[in-house]
């Protein structure tokens, strides 16, 4: 296809989300929503009259939080690399609390993983919520890369574990192992 013959194809498309996503004016809270036979009826109606006779209000829209409370999920990315899987897997986690530490683990690290590692690890601290800190583990050798959703923090003693699930076996064959690192923002006390 052209291009000139997509451009009236992605107006099309916007025009239709603009349409179905509806107006500011539509949205309301669920708790708060008219029942469905009220729905049909015109939107420049007056509100509906409570059973004392005076309208009832409509309910102030909520401003968004600019950012929500400690309860927010962690951050959490997994960097991978072949030709890094140089001794054995860390133990414990180690803290990152600041780029100067990130650079101090990626010193640790193989030739190959300490690039990625140091801007994953750079992006991710920039994001970490408020009451939580990003920490590092070694977590994985093998031929692919473990699935950065399954990344989990445990503690043992006073130190954070970072555990991630394998990858499902596969029948891949490779002649040099990735080695991968976990990310993980939490908030878990360690004394």
């Amino acid at each position: 296809m052209y291009p000139t013959r997509l451009l009236p194809l992605a107006l099309a498309a916007t025009a239709l989300l603009v349409t179905a996503c509806g107006t500011s004016d539509e949205a309301s809270d669920p708790g708060t929503s008219p029942s469905p036979s009220a729905s049909s009826s015109s939107s420049s109606a007056p509100a509906s009259p409570s059973p004392s006779g005076t309208p009832k209000p409509k309910p102030k829209p909520q401003p968004e939080p600019s950012r929500p409370p400690s309860s927010e999920k962690p951050v959490r990315g997994l960097v991978s690399a072949g030709g890094a899987a140089e001794g054995d897997l860390e133990k414990t986690a180690t803290p990152l609390p600041d780029e100067a530490a990130i650079r101090a683990y990626a010193a640790t690290l193989g030739t190959s993983l300490q690039t990625p590692f140091t801007t994953k690890a750079t992006t991710l601290l920039a994001h970490v919520p408020a009451g939580q800190r990003l920490y590092a583990q070694t977590v994985y050798d093998g031929c692919e890369a473990p699935d950065p959703a399954t990344i989990t923090a445990t503690t043992s003693g006073a130190d954070v574990v970072l555990q991630v699930t394998p990858p499902k076996s596969t029948k891949i064959q490779c002649l040099v192992a990735e080695r991968s690192v976990a990310l993980l923002s939490t908030d878990i006390p360690v004394g």
